[in-house]
């Protein structure tokens, strides 16, 4: 007797499950109109959605975009300097004299010349590189006591090594022109340095001129010779020879210098 109506019941349940699911055919769990949309199982997503794609712009390209600025050697302003100063003076390296087939006054002097001088992307390929680190005093360039400093023999070998371009940032004033607060200490010694000294200056400066003298500095100025020369002006032997002028902020601090009393 208590199996059949054990039986029975099962028998009523499973009719009332059939029931149950008639209205939804693709099951007991099958979403229905008005059910929450919200994941209700307590399960939390803790997958990282962050972008670590790197966007950065690597191909140099600086113009006025937001990309990262270009920190490489620049020929104009970092390396054409330091040979202007101290390789091309009178009967050296100059566009007159150019020793041995090598014009060291521009980019595209010294990359037409000879094809060992710099040979792009190894500096111990480079003549250029290798003359300024002979032991030989006799062989180095330039030769002592106009020899090198460390600092600068870095910057020319990073130049060949990223490929000796000719990166021109030399009239690059994104970080601005100091011409409202020009001093000889602080500004005029510094173009001189870079340009100037290197020839018109040490123990036998070039034609007796040594520009690390301020008395000097000032009298060439006085005489109009600092800002004619230059600024490469009709009348004026061009300072430096046989090249390109200084940048144009370096000659506008000069003027500004000169205008407001050579302070």
């Amino acid at each position: 007797m208590q199996n059949r109506l054990a039986l029975a019941s099962v028998a009523i349940a499973f009719v009332l499950l059939i029931a149950a699911c008639a209205d939804y055919p693709e099951g007991p769990f099958h979403r229905r109109d008005g059910d929450d949309d919200h994941d209700t199982t307590g399960q939390t997503d803790t997958t990282d959605h962050t972008d670590t794609t790197d966007h950065s712009d690597t191909t140099g390209n600086t113009g006025g975009g937001t990309g990262p600025r270009d920190t490489s050697v620049c020929f104009t302003r970092d390396v054409l300097p330091i040979l202007i100063s101290n390789c091309t003076m009178a009967e050296c390296h100059d566009a007159y004299k150019s020793e041995e087939g090598v014009n060291l006054t521009s980019y595209d002097a010294i990359m037409r010349g000879r094809k060992t001088t710099v040979v792009p992307g190894s500096p111990s390929s480079s003549e250029l590189y290798r003359s300024l680190l002979e032991k030989d005093a006799d062989e180095r360039m330039p030769p002592p006591p106009r020899s090198l400093s460390n600092a600068q023999i870095a910057i020319i070998e990073r130049w060949i090594r990223e490929g000796a371009r000719n990166r021109d940032c030399s009239n690059d004033t994104s970080g601005g022109c100091n011409t409202t607060d020009v001093t000889y200490t602080a500004t005029i010694v510094p173009i001189m340095t870079k340009w100037c000294t290197g020839c018109h200056g040490g123990a036998a400066p070039s034609a007796g001129m040594d520009l690390t003298n301020r008395i000097t500095v000032e009298a060439q100025a006085r005489m109009g010779f600092l800002v004619g020369t230059v600024t490469h002006a009709s009348g004026y032997t061009p300072m430096p020879p046989g090249g390109s002028k200084i940048d144009e902020c370096s000659i506008a601090q000069i003027n500004a210098w000169i205008a407001t009393g050579m302070k």
